[in-house]
């Protein structure tokens, strides 16, 4: 719930299911890393909503989610005996660097029911620093979806730590020339990323270098796009000069809201799209700051985005129907993204 309204808050989505033993699923302890980016739990229970035994949950971005781990050779045998000594195991496995716990049984299982985990959740964070090429990126969110890292001249693209002990990817710096360096994502496949009429979300964690446009080739900065200025449909965030913007347009027409907010290079940012009918709301959050986030909204008619056979998502620059990087206007976003993720409810 939240902390200072007591309302409840959707962000922590994940149910727990199934028992050890008889009784009710029950989280009996919950212990949160010192950095707050990882939240452990123990208790009566076999999994969570997202498929998995819980061990550690990433509470980072725009949605809780579950860590990927495995559980020392040691301790499988004892998840026959008792859940406790097995989960004890997990939590060493997990997070070795944990705070203090937080103990206090609750005996009631949750009765709100859980929102829908985003389809497309890239955070990054099993990633080591370094070079992207070659690397296997693995989606933690409820889509099967298939990563690939784009270069065009020289690759350039690495894996860098982010905001408050994550990892993030760092884009290439600015050029401003054609034989400079681009990168960016290509998130396929694409049924689930064609959203029709329904409600949906997107955005990103985002840290802009200080100069990020200048030229045709490089002229703004692209974070999450699908469809091109010249398909029927198209939805995408992106930083102009600084200021953030959203454009969610179908068959009908275009709703384009523009940020107030000037991006400082210094900070994490992060920038929420969402579509409900005909109103088109863009959040920018300060995530170094406890001021509340700046949210503009704007209403117009929008109609279905159909984009089945479109161009790919493509996160971090601007793609063609081919999949690759358009190089006569990449709009290559130049800084640091994480925390990716796409939600059509």
């Amino acid at each position: 719930m939240n902390a200072t309204t007591g309302a409840y808050d959707p962000y922590m989505g994940l149910a727990i299911t199934g028992v050890h033993n008889g009784g009710i699923p029950t989280a009996i302890k919950l212990d949160v890393s010192p950095n707050g980016n990882s939240l452990v739990a123990i208790g009566n229970f076999n999994n969570t909503s997202a498929g998995f035994s819980m061990c550690g949950s990433s509470v980072r971005g725009h949605y809780a989610s579950v860590r990927r781990w495995r559980m020392p050779r040691r301790t499988r045998r004892w998840t026959a005996v008792g859940t406790t000594m097995a989960v004890l195991g997990c939590l060493v496995a997990c997070d070795s660097a944990a705070g203090a716990q937080i103990e206090g049984p609750d005996p009631l299982a949750p009765t709100a029911t859980p929102p829908p985990e985003p389809q497309l959740l890239l955070t990054f964070d099993d990633q080591e620093p370094g070079s992207s090429e070659g690397r296997e990126i693995l989606g933690e969110g409820s889509a099967a979806i298939e990563v690939a890292v784009l270069s065009r001249n020289k690759p350039k693209t690495t894996f860098q730590p982010g905001h408050e002990g994550g990892i993030a990817l760092r884009l290439p710096a600015y050029s401003g020339e054609a034989k400079g360096s681009f990168g960016a994502l290509r998130v396929e496949p694409e049924e689930w990323l064609s959203p029709g009429e329904s409600e949906f979300s997107f955005g990103a964690d985002i840290r802009l270098d200080a100069q990020s446009s200048g030229s045709a080739i490089d002229n703004g900065d692209n974070v999450m796009q699908r469809g091109l200025f010249a398909d029927a449909a198209q939805f995408k965030i992106q930083v102009d000069k600084h200021h953030a913007s959203c454009v969610v347009r179908g068959t009908d027409g275009a709703v384009v809201v523009k940020s107030k907010v000037a991006l400082a290079a210094a900070n994490w940012y992060r920038l929420t799209c969402h579509r409900l009918d005909k109103t088109v709301t863009l959040t920018v959050e300060n995530l170094g700051s406890t001021q509340q986030p700046a949210v503009v909204s704007k209403t117009g008619a929008i109609g279905p985005l159909e984009l089945t056979g479109a161009e790919p998502l493509s996160i971090g620059a601007k793609t063609g129907a081919d999949g690759e990087i358009i190089k006569s206007s990449t709009d290559q976003f130049n800084g640091w993204i994480d925390n990716i993720s796409y939600l059509r409810t």
